[in-house]
């Protein structure tokens, strides 16, 4: 995979809009991370704002003079109204493998946009023969900000924070439902803003067409390892985007706290994956449906996070303490519901995140976005050429580190 640290790496470098920077296997204090020093202010203007996201997709748009791109906005924010985005390369109708990028669905999980934004413009811009042969051979569409009213800057006592939930009240009336009715169990008061809003991460439903109504008041407030109900605009837009594509592949990117890779590994990992976030033997059952993991498209997760994790091995890459994130039941996530519906997945969880406890600097998240970006081109390459599909997929459940131990920041 000589291919990597090529366009991957160099267009990182080029188009992100931070420095990158490594950080050592060990946890560090020390300004620019990877651990916030206490009292350390944190300063988010670096992240791409929703405004300023907006502006960068039409200048690539306006720029785009050989239309590969079509933007299109699928729905908007609960709160704010912001326009919530999708960047699509190719058609739904197409023969080539179909892939379906979302990032930031928390908005306080940011380096899955950055990179993101850096993906778009190069499909749209470059002549790379590489980014020429996905283009060709793979229909991509990428999401760069589902919950763009959570990435709107928080002002709190460490500095500035994100919202990991959208900002949106509960309001029975407006499905139909008395006023007395529980709110689903995934609204709540966000940690960082103190406001009311929904984890929308847990707002889907298999049921693609489910709308929420009088005769599902039993379902309500639900729990976690049951399905989601639709009740906010984020969840339903990128619910339109799914159901008009119906990829072969999704995939998901979140941030997530520290751990090292295993309890033989104590390196800091910089990613987790998954392939699988609902039980084989899981059936969901609604509307006279049945919605239960194929075998065929679950093999293609574990190809595709086998070969995510293969490529962050090689050379002298910095990101290869990548490990399993841990066994979960999940068919209310946008993973859970889509692969319940035949689609791979996999879930790009990076270290790190801004929050008022958050424990990564600025370098770390450079080099951080970095590796996000070359997991992601690589993904989309190795689907071009066929390299994917040569994967066995049992080295995703005999070759991945597991069990990844979770730590703290040391003591200061």
């Amino acid at each position: 995979m000589k291919k990597f640290i090529g366009l991957g790496l160099a267009a990182v470098m080029a188009f992100t809009m931070v420095t990158p920077g490594g950080a050592g296997a060990e946890p560090q204090s020390k300004p620019n991370g990877p651990w916030i020093k206490s009292g350390q202010q944190v300063m988010l203007e670096r992240f791409l704002s929703p405004e300023e996201l907006h502006t960068k997709l039409e200048q690539i748009d306006e720029r785009d003079r050989d239309n590969r791109m079509e933007l299109e906005v699928v729905g908007h924010s609960a709160k704010y109204d912001h326009p919530i985005y999708v960047a699509k390369f190719g058609d739904a109708d197409s023969d080539n493998p179909k892939v379906f990028l979302q990032t930031q669905i928390h908005g306080d999980e940011q380096a899955g946009t950055e990179a993101a934004v850096s993906l778009i413009h190069n499909l749209a811009m470059s002549n790379n023969r590489d980014i020429r042969d996905i283009l060709d051979n793979v229909t991509v569409w990428i999401l760069p900000m589902l919950n763009p009213d959570g990435a709107e800057i928080i002002d709190v006592e460490q500095g500035q924070s994100k919202q990991r939930r959208n900002f949106q009240e509960w309001t029975p009336e407006e499905w139909g439902l008395s006023a007395d009715t529980p709110a689903p169990w995934y609204h709540g008061t966000d940690q960082a803003s103190g406001e009311l809003g929904y984890d929308v991460n847990r707002d889907f439903h298999p049921d693609l067409s489910f709308e929420l109504s009088e005769e599902d008041a039993g379902l309500l407030p639900g729990l976690g390892s049951e399905p989601g109900f639709y009740v906010t605009p984020e969840a339903r837009a990128s619910r339109d985007v799914f159901e008009e594509l119906q990829p072969d592949l999704f995939i998901d990117h979140h941030h997530r706290y520290s751990n090292v890779v295993s309890e033989d590994d104590d390196r800091l990992n910089t990613l987790q994956l998954i392939a699988q976030v609902v039980d084989e033997d899981n059936v969901i059952s609604y509307g006279g449906e049945e919605y239960q993991l194929s075998e065929e498209s679950l093999n293609l997760s574990k190809q595709v996070n086998s070969h995510v994790y293969q490529v962050l091995q090689k050379g002298n890459s910095p990101f290869g303490a990548v490990s399993r994130y841990p066994d979960v039941n999940l068919p209310g996530t946008a993973l859970g519901s889509y692969s319940l519906n035949d689609a791979a997945i996999m879930l790009y969880e990076t270290r790190g995140q801004q929050h008022p406890d958050g424990h990564t600097g600025q370098k770390g998240s450079g080099m951080l976005i970095q590796q996000t970006y070359i997991g992601l081109y690589e993904t989309l390459l190795g689907l071009a050429t066929g390299e994917i599909y040569e994967i066995d997929p049992d080295f995703y459940d005999t070759e991945i580190p597991r069990n990844s131990p979770r730590i703290g920041p040391p003591n200061l």
